[in-house]
């Protein structure tokens, strides 16, 4: 009998654990859509990731204008305001791979620029979905809802805003890592989710232009 009952725990435990590498579902139409692990893997790969998990070369990236400040690019944790979206300063640290962007929902690509530096492309990733663990799950989940004149607003430390006007949309492979390079004579920030849900075989991208 206890033996039959370590083996009932055991099959409880496996199957909590299987749930949890599922994306979680707001209480929408699509909580009931199924994945298969084929398209949960694909939603676990960060933009320009190779399938071992290796990003693209970063000195492949396209060059800042001139007089840019490289340091800036370490500065602080920025907040991001959209206001279609119902954001409103939600904390975007700065990260490199699919574990921190799994845990935090959102991050800005470390190799990429930041609103204050003239001629940067600043790439959030965020999830439209999240996982059990995501601190900020569905930040992006309606992202496809911006259009072009939409306002994007990116706060630094001391409080400085940059506001960005919404000028494009693309969608772009998983592979695609030239998104994230600057655009010549712009400086604009790239907001970035998983699309269709929930297949998640494509990248949606949203492109603001800084506003003078």
């Amino acid at each position: 009998m206890f033996k039959n009952l370590k083996i009932s725990v055991l099959l409880v435990c496996l199957a909590l654990l299987g749930l949890a590498a599922l994306p979680a579902y707001p209480q929408t139409e699509t909580a009931s859509a199924k994945l298969i692990p084929v398209e949960v893997e694909n939603a676990r790969k960060l933009l320009g990731e190779s399938p071992t998990g290796e990003r693209a070369d970063p000195s492949q990236r396209a060059s800042l204008q001139d007089g840019a400040d490289p340091g800036a690019q370490t500065g602080g944790t920025m907040t991001l305001t959209v206001p279609k979206l119902g954001l409103e300063d939600i904390p975007v640290p700065t990260a490199d791979s699919q574990v921190a962007l799994d845990r935090e929902g959102i991050i800005r690509l470390e190799e990429s620029g930041v609103p204050w530096e003239e001629g940067s492309n600043t790439f959030v990733v965020g999830h439209a979905l999240g996982f059990l663990w995501t601190r900020t799950p569905y930040v992006f989940y309606e992202l496809n809802q911006l259009k072009p004149g939409d306002e994007i607003i990116a706060r630094d430390q001391a409080a400085n805003e940059y506001r960005f006007k919404v000028y494009d949309r693309v969608t772009v492979k998983p592979e695609d890592y030239w998104v994230t390079h600057p655009l010549p004579g712009k400086t604009t920030i790239s907001l970035q989710t998983c699309t269709p849900i929930p297949t998640f075989e494509n990248r949606l991208v949203i492109r603001g232009e800084l506003e003078t």
